[in-house]
C-alpha cells in the first residue's frame, strides 16, 4: 500500500511541476493570452480598452508555429 501511495504522490508532483512550467513559460513569453486561432471566431478573442490596439500572431514568442499570442498595446 505504501508503494502505491508513493507512486501516486510521485505522479502528482511530476504533473504539477509540468503544469507550472508550462504556465510560467507562457506567461513570460506572451503578454496576453495564448491561443491557436486569430480568426474572428477563434479562441484568441480579446477585448482591448479605448486607446489600445489588438495584436494576434506568433510573433516569434513560441517555437510551435501553431500557437498564437493575442494581446492589447497602447497606441
Amino acid at each position: 500500500m505504501k508503494k502505491v501511495r508513493l507512486a501516486l504522490l510521485s505522479v502528482a508532483v511530476a504533473l504539477g511541476t509540468a503544469v507550472l512550467a508550462t504556465v510560467s513559460c507562457s506567461d513570460d513569453s506572451c503578454p496576453g493570452i495564448v491561443c491557436s486561432d486569430c480568426s474572428g471566431s477563434g479562441d484568441c478573442d480579446i477585448t482591448c480598452d479605448a486607446g489600445e490596439q489588438e495584436f494576434c500572431g506568433n510573433f516569434g514568442f513560441f517555437e510551435d508555429p501553431t500557437l498564437r499570442c493575442a494581446y492589447c498595446e497602447a497606441l
